[in-house]
């Protein structure tokens, strides 16, 4: 055993350091900004692991590769062959030759010349949020072809101490569940095979303590930036130690490697903290407005939206369309979305998709009169709902390109929502989207893109029936580049029936997440929670359903249903023509309310509020100099004490006074309870801050399915 290398990257707040002797490196430490005398050498020898009885002479680190042939007993991170005869290649070793410095990173160079593979490490740290990004580059520099069956991403070691995770879990309209389990001795693995990044399996997990909290322990969240099938191991081994690997789940034959050829895996994006959950997803959230966001204009607030889907569905007519956007502008909107049923003959869901040219019957001149009169005479901007990756079989596309979908013959394509998903490996179904989309685009004053995606994929083979998934998310990837370059100006929505395609590595090409296809506002409440924990609220797509909710068969009083959709990227999707002038009134307020505190929510540290009653969550943002704060709590059942708990407001200056006032009407708190002779409720109170965190806010006593949204104000 040599001397052990080191390389080490600092950040505002954290520092990573890697160690590796003549193997692949590892993460020998990330955590909380190590001194800048930091004797590395003597902390590596001081985690030297005793020899145990009956195991190998070298102990095998969990390196960001980690390899059976160095006696590691655990999953490899890489698995692979050579193609002429399934032998050759299926282990070796690889040793790191060399490192180069890049921006706020490095890349480590390593090969196996007998196996003739080369694998390049890519990390960096985000000097300001603390993130860690890493990726690995396989390059084949055999004669012969390389069968990659499974390659992680760099592979994690993961702190013993952190012997919980969330398992994120789901299902339409039910998105970023959560289950807080303990880490088993043994392997665990979560994989998706949907084609998208799914509503199922969300590519990433949150390690933590059995003490950790929102707002105290250690935590390590990594998330996998892949919007198409992906693997999750997490593994604790008999020595006590865990690693965790993320990657992309190839297909049959979808690794290969022709010499000369190189992999890449998609990117891992790693946060720590010492300070609770709240602390890790504040650094993810400062990564994303500062690395990944690329709106058109940054210092613009994001819009309030109206959407016409569960307004009208399919009953296009213009006249409608105009009352619409009559109430739209009168409760406050800024973005009209045109939703589905727009485009030739879609008169419901079984027709159409694939032929994107306004219906004749229905527009008889084109976009245009509507496009006009949303801008013109009512000052929104003008949105189109779109679903580019699928065609229905009845419609011009299919009759005339059959061809051009993804299938396996001979077997049946099988159809999800009537439609079938067309094969972005073939150059020609790229040119026939993207001049389908430019020419809309250029015809017409869009601004928006509403980005749907309808259906998993099933028997994904290309013209030659090879397996494709790897490649459609690719292509994907490839055509929204194209139009984003060709249209910088337009913003584009990620939608996969609401909330199954949402990552960072997509949302590089996109402005927004309809976070899920459910309106209903308790289901909303746990939805969004779950999303808090890697995705800022400026992202969150949040909207202001019906009173009944279409997708749950539950419905919600008005006040309730505006409070939850007010504190991410607010939008009202409900036929505003319909409804009567009292909800009309609640609505215009809740509006105004979240164009106040917008540039709060969006720009401020995020702070979930979970409470010793389940049913009791809430949100609070804080300023970055700490003198204003909102926060909403939402009742989503009935309480579990007679009277509700105080809560703490995080991240004020323990030496400011703070105005504390009630922002939404009393009248429902009042009449929960008997009585409530509290300040609150007559125009709000001072107190300091160390008050406000340590002793916090007493709450009215709240019906289910009710809220408050409170504001706070430096004196």
């Amino acid at each position: 055993m040599g001397a052990v290398n080191t390389q080490r990257l600092d950040a505002e707040a954290a520092t990573i350091l890697f160690g590796w002797t003549d193997g692949v490196p590892e993460i020998i430490y990330f955590g909380s900004r190590l001194a800048d005398q930091f004797d590395a050498e003597t902390f590596i020898r001081s985690q030297k692991r005793p020899q145990g009885f009956a195991t190998l002479d070298n102990y095998a680190p969990i390196s960001m590769q980690p390899e059976i042939s160095r006696g590691f007993m655990g999953h490899p991170g890489l698995i692979a062959h050579r193609n002429e005869d399934g032998q050759t290649g299926w282990a070796g070793l690889f040793s790191c030759s060399a490192s180069s410095t890049i921006k706020n990173g490095v890349i480590f160079h390593c090969c196996d010349n007998h196996r003739g593979l080369k694998l390049d490490i890519t990390a960096t740290l985000c000097p300001h949020s603390s993130v860690a990004v890493l990726k690995s580059k396989l390059s084949n520099d055999g004669t012969s072809d390389i069968i990659v069956d499974w390659m992680s991403a760099p592979v994690v070691s993961v702190p013993q101490q952190l012997s919980e995770y969330f398992h994120f879990n789901g299902r339409w309209c039910a998105e970023f569940s959560i289950d807080r389990r303990t880490v088993p001795t043994g392997l665990v693995k979560v994989e998706n095979r949907r084609g998208r990044t799914s509503h199922e399996a969300f590519p990433g997990t949150i390690m933590l303590t059995p003490t950790t909290d929102e707002e105290s322990g250690q935590c390590l969240g990594v998330h996998l930036g892949w919007s198409g099938n992906h693997r999750m191991v997490l593994e604790r081994l008999t020595t006590g130690e865990c690693q965790l690997q993320l990657g992309v789940l190839h297909f049959s034959r979808e690794g290969r490697l022709l010499a000369g050829e190189s992999l890449e895996t998609p990117e891992i994006f790693i946060a720590q903290s010492d300070h609770g959950l709240n602390d890790m997803s504040q650094k993810f959230h400062g990564y994303i407005r500062n690395n990944i966001l690329k709106f058109p204009d940054p210092q613009k607030p994001r819009p309030v939206t109206v959407n016409t889907w569960e307004a009208l569905y399919f009953d296009h007519r213009l006249d409608r369309l105009k009352q619409l956007a009559d109430a739209a502008a009168e409760v406050g909107s800024e973005r009209f979305v045109l939703d589905d049923g727009w485009f030739k003959g879609r008169n419901d869901d079984t027709t159409s998709l694939g032929d994107w040219i306004p219906d004749p019957e229905k527009y008889p001149d084109g976009l245009q009169p509507i496009v006009d009169y949303v801008i013109d005479e009512k000052n929104m901007e003008f949105g189109l709902w779109v679903e580019p990756e699928m065609v229905n079989p009845q419609s011009d596309l299919f009759q005339n390109h059959p061809d051009w979908v993804l299938q396996f013959a001979p077997y049946p394509q099988i159809t999800g929502r009537n439609q079938m998903v067309l094969d972005l490996t073939n150059q020609a179904v790229m040119d026939y989207l993207y001049g389908q989309l430019s020419d809309l685009l250029a015809e017409y004053r869009i601004s928006y893109l509403k980005w749907d995606m309808n259906r998993d994929l099933v028997l994904p083979g290309d013209r030659a029936g090879n397996a494709a998934v790897y490649r459609q998310t690719c292509g994907l990837y490839q055509l929204m580049d194209r139009l984003r370059a060709a249209f910088p100006k337009v913003e584009i929505e990620s939608c996969a029936s609401g909330g199954g395609r949402i990552d960072f590595e997509i949302l590089k090409r996109t402005h927004r997440f309809w976070t899920s296809d459910s309106n209903d506002a308790v289901e909303r409440t746990r939805i969004q929670t779950g999303f808090s924990y890697f995705f800022p609220p400026e992202v969150m797509g949040s909207h202001i359903g019906p009173a009944w909710c279409h997708t749950s068969g539950r419905g919600f009083h008005p006040n309730f249903r505006a409070l939850v959709a007010g504190y991410g990227h607010m939008g009202l999707e409900l036929d505003l023509t319909a409804i009567d002038s009292s909800d009309m009134a609640i609505f215009k307020d809740a509006v105004a309310r979240h164009k106040q505190s917008r540039h709060l929510w969006h720009n401020g540290k995020f702070h979930r509020i979970l409470t010793v009653d389940p049913a009791l969550m809430g949100a609070a943002v804080i300023s970055e100099d700490k003198n204003s704060a909102r926060l909403v709590m939402m009742q989503i059942d009935r309480p579990r004490s007679v009277s509700p708990p105080h809560i703490c407001v995080p991240g004020l200056d323990s030496n400011t006074n703070y105005q504390v006032r009630l922002e939404t009407s009393p009248k429902i708190a009042h009449r929960a309870s008997r009585s409530f002779d509290n300040p609150l409720m007559q125009g709000g109170f001072v107190l300091s801050g160390a008050l406000l965190k340590s002793v916090g806010i007493q709450l009215p006593v709240l019906y289910a399915q009710t809220g408050i949204a409170l504001a706070l104000e430096a004196q």
